[in-house]
């Protein structure tokens, strides 16, 4: 006699963010939380954005496009997806800003959201008879990349060349997949500052999942009000 299964059938719905198709998906199981929290242990950044993409796609009906998720949105849908299954509040340590005390504070995931403007325009132009196609880096792409510090120089230009989709000149569209990585970097550092610039503006641009957290320090008794941003600092 064959056990029975549990709790395997989806009960929430979200939108996923940057194409706002409506997914149905059941909160993280044991098997699941247990290979999250493998990763997290290891504290390799790669190892843990793979188990939370890997997450996502067993908990949503039907499974998700990986190849087709961007940054932001799995950021927003692992915070739903862990508000549903560990619960809605998280408890976080905060520095205070005057003393650098660390103060435990709570956040409502439920109250979390991301906005992500309809206007956005993807294609710039930069210079007469230039344009570039622009798309938000995947979260599968980042997680590819050697280096995933933003602030590493390299590591930015991997990732700006990651959302370079067409280059549009008079004669034609050409897909940047089909061009070398060679190509692609010698393409960026031909740029000018002002080039460069507006590119990087495209990339600032992108949505991010943030939240205001006000509290009062236990130490100094000064107030606080921080903008926590990014899936990382909600847990």
């Amino acid at each position: 006699m064959a056990l029975p299964k549990l709790n395997d059938k989806p009960k929430y719905e979200m939108k996923i963010p940057s194409t706002k198709e409506e997914v149905r998906f059941r909160p993280f199981l044991v098997k699941e939380e247990k290979v999250l929290m493998i990763a997290m242990e290891s504290e390799d950044t790669r190892q843990i954005l793979n188990a939370v993409v890997d997450t996502l796609d067993a908990c949503i009906e039907g499974g998700v496009n990986k190849t087709k998720l961007t940054t932001f949105d799995v950021e927003y849908m692992f915070t739903k997806l862990r508000s549903k299954s560990v619960g809605e509040v998280a408890t976080l340590a905060i520095e205070c800003s005057h003393c650098n005390t660390k103060n435990e504070v709570t956040a409502n995931l439920e109250g979390l959201d991301l906005v992500v403007p309809d206007d956005i325009e993807h294609v710039i132009e930069i210079d007469e008879g230039i344009s570039l196609e622009m798309q938000w880096p995947s979260y599968l792409a980042i997680s590819d990349l050697d280096n995933l510090d933003v602030n590493n120089t390299m590591s930015a230009f991997k990732i700006l060349s990651c959302s370079l989709a067409f280059v549009i000149t008079e004669d034609e569209r050409i897909d940047m997949r089909e061009v070398s990585e060679d190509e692609i970097q010698a393409f960026i550092e031909s740029m000018n500052r002002e080039q460069f610039l507006k590119v990087q503006q495209y990339l600032d641009s992108m949505p991010k999942l943030s939240h205001d957290i006000e509290f009062t320090c236990e130490n100094c008794k000064k107030s606080n009000t921080q903008t926590l941003e990014g899936m990382a600092s909600f847990f």
